[in-house]
Order: C-alpha cells, then structure tokens, then sequence
C-alpha cells in the first residue's frame, strides 16, 4: 500500500520559483542581452548606409571636378584688333552686322539666329537659345539675340564669307572680341559651352591698350 501511495505522490512543480528548471534556464539569454545586440546590428546597419552614400557623393564630386570642358567642337575664332569678332569674321562691313554693333551696348553676348527652310527645326533652335539664354542671364551676364532674316539682301552673301553650309545655324558673339559659328544639332548644352568658351577676353599681354581695360 505504501508503495501505491509513493507512485501517486506528484513531484512538486517547481518553475516558477527561482533557482528551479535549470535545464530551462540555461537555454535562454536574458532579454537584456538579446535587447543589445539588435541594437548594435541597427546601428551598423545604418554606419554602413551613411558610409555608402557619403562616399558615393565624394566621388560623384571628385569625378565632377576633376571633368574637363571639350571645346574641340567651338570653332573659336580670336579676334584681332580691339576685340572686333566681327572684323575677324570679314562682315563688319555688312549692314545688318553694323546694325548688330549698337546692341552690344545693352548686350554682354549675342546669339545671331540664321535660319532655314525647315519651320521646326528654325522653332526649336530659338526655343533651346531661349533656355540657354534664361540659364546665363541668371548668372548676371546680359544676353541678345538677333534673327538674321533669310529674305535680305545679306544673308546668302553672309553664309558664304561664314562658310556656313549647313542651316539653322546659330553665330554666337561676345563682347571680349570672341565669336564662333554653331552648325548641326545645337543643342542647349553646346549652346552654354559655346558661351563660357568665348567669353574669355581677348586681351592679352602687349596687346593695344586700347584692347584692355585699364
């Protein structure tokens, strides 16, 4: 009976107390711990982020920096003189072009639009100059743009002391005495390399002083 009664008797549950099921215990890490470590994860996560994009800006940087403007395809032509492009391009005695001498008293630089049969083609260049001229007079410089009539007088013997023989094209003048003659696909970009190229002054070193500012 005794024994009966030994085998009845349930072992006391003891795992709520502290101490007890050890087996149990020692399977599982405080929460403390667990806590700490996707922490520490989280935050490497978000270095090697930081770290990726700061170094992608850098380089974009460096690359931006280090990049050099192609003028190869600006004919720039370096006026003689007192900086007069128009002399050096052999139209200065042109009326149009004699007219076009007034506007650089209000104007830094000058577009001449010289078109062609094509409408869209004429309406798309003179929207793209319109953009390129918007970009560079919010830079200060002051901009003007001249449509060269292809019903004057002018215009065939212009294209042909240009050696202009591809239409729309676009002659580009600056008041430093710099012009170049813009032909093919001219696009808004070309349009401001053109710019920055023959901005530069002509004047140099022993040149007349009356070329230079003083």
């Amino acid at each position: 009976m005794a024994n009966k009664a030994s085998k009845n008797i349930k072992e006391p549950d003891c795992c709520g107390e502290k101490g007890c099921c050890q087996s149990q215990n020692n399977n599982e890490q405080p929460k403390g711990t667990k806590q700490w470590w996707k922490i520490a994860v989280f935050g490497l996560g978000v270095l090697l982020i930081i770290g990726a994009t700061a170094y992608s800006l850098i380089t974009r940087q460096t690359a931006a920096s280090d990049a050099t403007v192609d003028t190869s395809a600006i004919p720039q032509v370096a006026a003689g003189g007192c900086g007069n492009a128009l002399l050096s391009l052999g139209i200065d005695d042109l009326a149009w072009a004699q007219e076009l001498t007034s506007m650089f008293s209000d104007s830094d630089f000058i577009f001449v639009i010289l078109p062609g049969n094509d409408n869209n083609s004429n309406n798309t260049l003179t929207s793209r100059i319109s953009e390129a001229t918007s970009t560079i007079e919010a830079r200060g410089a002051r901009i003007g743009t001249f449509t060269l009539g292809s019903d004057i007088p002018e215009f065939s013997l212009t294209l042909q002391r240009l050696a202009v023989e591809q239409l729309p094209a676009v002659l580009a003048i600056s008041a430093s005495g710099n012009g170049a003659i813009m032909i093919g696909d001219i696009t808004e970009g070309k349009l401001l390399q053109t710019y920055v190229t023959i901005s530069q002054p002509v004047c140099a070193p022993g040149s007349s002083p009356g070329c230079c500012p003083k």
